[in-house]
């Protein structure tokens, strides 16, 4: 496998870090990826990685505002996610074409959503570990003092923000995904996503849809989908 940082531009000319993973023996099939709150590309480096060994090729991005991760700028708005993914998928696209798929942890994956449910093109998506309903719950885990929230470790929106401003949208994206595969994945020790929530976004997704569920806490749920993420792909793109 070979890993690079490479710099992407969005539409607004912002400028995106991103961590390009390309397998030794490609299928022609691409995963852009999306961390969630206040994370970085490097949370999800287990399942990227483990993904490319098996011949996917992932291009992982930094959100902006985000200080542990290389964008730098500042989170504002809710599309500020989406046009991260896009320059990922429009670097895809151009360096090497084939089947793309949005794919994200948490935050990430409402981005990853509403990315593909964007753009008719992209194949399908993976939601990990994020659920409907959320803002509720966030309001209630914030005033109990029962999680850290970690809104310093964001320049701009805080987490309770993102999920107002997502939900507001939400249901719109998930009918324009109608007809294209997504897994939604769920943490069986997940304490800031609840089971409830994860099956109420599929619930409320449309076919085709898969649902599965790991062992892990929220924050490692990506890891933990290592083996049913690329058990999807691979019924979808077996090796020939």
């Amino acid at each position: 496998m070979k890993l690079e940082l490479v710099r992407l531009r969005t539409i607004a000319g912002e400028t995106i870090a991103a961590l390009d993973y390309e397998p030794r023996r490609p299928r022609g099939v691409t995963l852009v990826a999306g961390h969630g709150y206040s994370s970085s590309k490097h949370n999800l480096d287990p399942l990227c990685a483990f993904l490319a060994s098996h011949g996917y090729r992932i291009v992982s991005i930094d959100f902006p505002g985000h200080k542990l991760g290389a964008s730098g700028g500042r989170l504002a708005d809710i599309d500020d996610l989406t046009a991260a993914l896009d320059a990922a998928v429009a670097h895809a696209r151009a360096t090497s074409g084939g089947t793309v798929y949005a794919l994200g942890h948490s935050m990430g994956a409402l981005a990853a959503l509403r990315t593909c449910a964007a753009d008719p093109a992209i194949a399908g998506a993976v939601s990990i570990a994020t659920g409907y309903g959320r803002p509720a719950a966030l309001k209630a885990l914030g005033a109990l003092g029962a999680v850290d929230l970690r809104a310093n470790y964001v320049d701009g929106l805080t987490l309770p923000e993102v999920v107002t401003q997502t939900e507001s949208v939400l249901d719109a994206a998930l009918e324009a995904l109608a007809g294209r595969p997504v897994l939604y994945v769920a943490a069986e020790r997940d304490g800031m996503v609840s089971r409830a929530s994860a099956e109420e976004l599929f619930m409320r997704a449309p076919e085709p849809k898969t649902f599965a569920t790991v062992s892990s806490d929220h924050t490692n749920a990506g890891e933990h989908s290592r083996a049913v993420v690329l058990a999807w792909l691979n019924e979808r793109h077996p090796r020939s």
